[in-house]
């Protein structure tokens, strides 16, 4: 980063511009930017822009800290946001300045990138955004893994009839789906996710898949993920009494009509 003048305040997007390099990573209007690489970053629009452009000139990325409703994330960024910005009040400045250095903050060797994806229930699925090895060298390990049971299925089923009318078939069957499961993963996992009516909704960096659930439950309260060790959210536990509270209140009202109906028979 080059050297410039520091503010006291902070950028809060006012506009995203559409096809930008802020809609593809899915940052919203009120989203504000934190710090670049763990450095507090108070240095204006102008100077963002300048650092941004030359990560796309050199082809590197860093790491941006975006504060959303309170909670702290973090995102790979490599160009120029192509947002319209607003800035904190000072006041917000320093608490915002405060709360982060209170929070632990990780080595950025440690982060890896995930990519959520939710449907209109709030069921998410979270992917790496990288290729494993498994899924070249034993397609049916990584399939479990991923949580894909039918195609896990439709695959053994299919290399079982393979191997018993030629062995050879078998073998070639085998390389090809390894080599194809390699190359397009992320593609079918994507693809699969989309077919179950899911979207993209958030890219973010955390060191584990299970704290980029933690990351999303904080900011949806009430995602909820297949095969995690995240607790039911609170707040359908919340709904549900409120729920039951109503139906008592219902029971209980028409138990008072009843009995002044009872009442004016008498």
């Amino acid at each position: 980063m080059s050297e410039t003048k520091e503010g006291n305040f902070l950028l809060k997007i006012n506009k995203i511009n559409g096809g930008s390099h802020a809609a593809n990573n899915f940052l919203k209007p009120d989203d504000i930017i934190v710090a670049l690489d763990n450095q507090i970053y108070t240095f204006g629009e102008k100077q963002l822009t300048s650092d941004l452009k030359e990560l796309k000139k050199s082809n590197q990325k860093s790491v941006l800290t975006i504060l959303r409703e309170d909670i702290f994330f973090n995102l790979f960024v490599e160009n120029s946001l192509g947002c319209k910005f607003t800035t904190t009040t000072a006041e917000e400045t320093n608490k915002i300045k405060s709360d982060y250095l209170s929070q632990e903050v990780n080595d950025l060797d440690e982060l890896k990138e995930f990519i959520g994806m939710r449907d209109v229930y709030r069921n998410y699925e979270v992917i790496e955004n990288t290729n494993s090895l498994s899924a070249g060298i034993f397609p049916p390990l990584w399939l479990a893994y991923s949580q894909k049971w039918w195609l896990l299925f439709l695959f053994t089923a299919i290399m079982a009839v393979s191997l018993t009318v030629n062995i050879y078939l078998f073998f070639l069957g085998w390389l090809l789906t390894s080599i194809y499961c390699y190359k397009a993963q992320l593609n079918l996992l994507f693809s699969f996710s989309m077919l179950e009516g899911k979207v993209f909704c958030i890219k973010l960096l955390s060191t584990s898949i299970d704290e980029a659930q933690k990351t999303i439950r904080k900011l949806d309260p009430k995602s909820k993920f297949k095969f995690s060790k995240l607790p039911k959210p609170l707040v359908e536990e919340v709904e549900k009494d409120k729920k039951d509270d109503n139906v008592n209140k219902k029971d209980s009202n028409k138990e008072n009509i009843v009995d002044e109906n009872q009442t004016v028979i008498v």
